[in-house]
């Protein structure tokens, strides 16, 4: 009798384990192993994991990276500290944003650039941005943002020319609802998006064909959506029904790469430069007029006041209400 007393006492002991008191949703998972790819397309070299976690490469390079691998089992805390996506336009490259994140204070290792030719498997972003629609590219942005929101909970996306359309055609298909929520994604800034719409949208739809090569591409997108139900331009109210705090900066003066109208609802700040608007050169001189409305287009990636209002927007989504003051 003795004996099986004891025995009974021992076994109603608990054993702590190393999850012992987790229950599902309590924030438990394996740490990821993703494949990062560096600027120059080599990968950091990672531990072989005990099992695949993630079933695609993820179309991102970040500044810096660490990862964990194996069957570790740990409760995760999110990184609160801004982190911020880079979309570069048709062309262009995440070298773009680089004066407005360091007039934004944000760190390189905090910084991730979205990378095109994970979409294609082309040779560079750059080269890739020409020809992945923008369809594609928010499909592996959507699975950009979800990867790194598993450790971060405070993600801003900064989007340029074709880069804007890929932001808008997500956040657009956040606020129907046929994308999930995307946890901790806090909000978007639109610079000289290429979201036009009618005869001018379909200019920019135009871009990269010949003889339209030096035009603005903004990759297939169309800002307006038909149902049964009837048709609706996305741009209008964009990110409110997704809690995505939205704003958008252009400049008018390089005419064709953003959107002249104003949408219900979208934030939109005007960015002016010294020089005058690419349509007084159209018709006198053709070359001139494009190389005006590429520097007019690339101006809101140079500014100090789109930096400050970004950073605002940031530190407390819907705060930036006046760009020059």
């Amino acid at each position: 009798m003795f004996w099986a007393a004891t025995a009974i006492a021992l076994l109603s002991v608990p054993i702590p384990t190393p999850v012992d008191g987790a229950v599902p949703g309590d924030g438990i998972g394996l740490a990821p192993n993703p494949v990062i790819r560096s600027a120059d397309g080599s990968t950091f070299p990672e531990p072989r994991p005990a099992r695949p976690v993630l079933p695609m490469s993820i179309p991102f390079v970040a500044g810096s990276a660490a990862a964990l691998s194996g069957s570790v089992v740990f409760k995760r805390r999110r990184n609160d500290d801004p982190l911020v996506v880079v979309v570069h336009g048709d062309g262009g490259s995440p070298e773009s944003f680089e004066y407005l994140t360091t007039a934004m204070g944000i760190p390189s290792e905090r910084v991730v650039a979205f990378d095109y030719s994970a979409v294609d498997g082309g040779e560079s972003s750059t080269d890739s941005s020409h020809t992945v629609s923008t369809a594609d590219a928010a499909d592996h942005l959507d699975a950009t943002l979800r990867e790194l929101s598993r450790d971060n909970e405070n993600i801003y996306t900064l989007h340029h020319s074709r880069g804007g359309a890929v932001g808008a055609e997500l956040v657009a298909d956040l606020d129907e609802g046929s994308r999930p929520p995307i946890d901790g994604y806090r909000g978007a800034a639109l610079l000289d998006p290429a979201i036009a719409a009618g005869p001018h949208g379909w200019l920019q739809s135009l871009g990269g064909s010949w003889p339209f090569g030096m035009a603005p591409d903004d990759g297939g997108f169309d800002p307006v959506r038909c149902t049964e139900d009837g048709c609706r331009d996305v741009r209008a109210h964009l990110g409110e029904s997704s809690g995505v705090e939205v704003v958008t900066f252009r400049n008018t003066d390089a005419v064709l790469p953003s959107f002249w109208d104003n949408p219900d609802g979208l934030r939109v700040f005007e960015v002016h430069d010294p020089l005058p608007s690419a349509a007084l050169f159209m018709a006198v001189n053709p070359v001139v007029a494009l190389l005006r409305m590429s520097q007019a287009h690339t101006s809101v990636l140079k500014s100090a006041h789109v930096a400050e209002c970004v950073r605002a927007e940031i530190e407390e989504p819907g705060s930036c209400t006046e760009l020059y003051r």
